[in-house]
């Protein structure tokens, strides 16, 4: 195994962190001009899909290779956390609030429920015991990498007043979302209730 297989997952994570920074640049540039020029926030929505995609090939390539590390374990659901939470809270910020359809308190389900299970994790693997994502979990980010884009593009075209269509499409999207992030939860609390009641039993001896 060569160098670049050891380092490049890891290389296409910091990436997509660089990624997320531009993201919110861009993102920042539509605020300033008030939505007047839609096509800032399609450049947005590319570059949040491409930061997506990487989160997929980074996590292929580490498991490919075997090379997943303690760094990319760590860093690699943080920048998904990022990414995405950060674009929630930019659609409930002028001047996309309204037009993307997204509610303060959706971005509050997504932020509880991703506090809830990263904390359970960090005990959990603090205690030694792999805990890591499970395909509700998988389903989840892919859900929420479609559903934020889809929604920035609702409110682009929607400063054109142009498609009724694409706004059902997205409000689709958005409430998919959150039934599909608030499902995934359950799977990880049941995995956490097993190790709690199994740590309880050996307490109890």
């Amino acid at each position: 195994m060569n160098a670049l297989q050891r380092t490049l997952p890891n290389t296409i994570t910091v990436g997509r962190l660089v990624l997320s920074v531009v993201f919110f640049a861009v993102i920042s540039g539509v605020a300033c001009t008030a939505g007047e020029d839609p096509s800032r926030a399609w450049w947005a929505v590319w570059i949040f899909i491409v930061a997506a995609v990487t989160d997929v090939l980074d996590g292929y390539l580490a498991r490919k290779w075997k090379v997943v590390s303690p760094f990319g374990r760590i860093l690699d659901p943080v920048v998904d956390k990022i990414l995405v939470i950060g674009g929630l809270v930019f659609l409930v910020s002028p001047p996309f609030v309204g037009g993307s359809g997204v509610l303060p308190w959706m971005v509050v389900v997504v932020i509880g429920r991703e506090l809830l299970v990263t904390s359970v994790r960090a005990v959990i693997e603090a205690d030694g015991t792999p805990f890591g994502a499970d395909w509700g979990g998988k389903i989840k980010m892919l859900v929420q990498c479609v559903a934020v884009p889809v929604c920035f593009g609702n409110a682009a075209i929607e400063s054109r007043r142009t498609s009724s269509a694409f706004n059902l499409f997205a409000e689709i999207m958005l409430w998919g979302m959150i039934v599909v992030t608030v499902a995934s939860a359950l799977p990880a609390m049941m995995r956490a209730v097993q190790f709690f009641k199994g740590k309880s039993k050996e307490f109890a001896r």
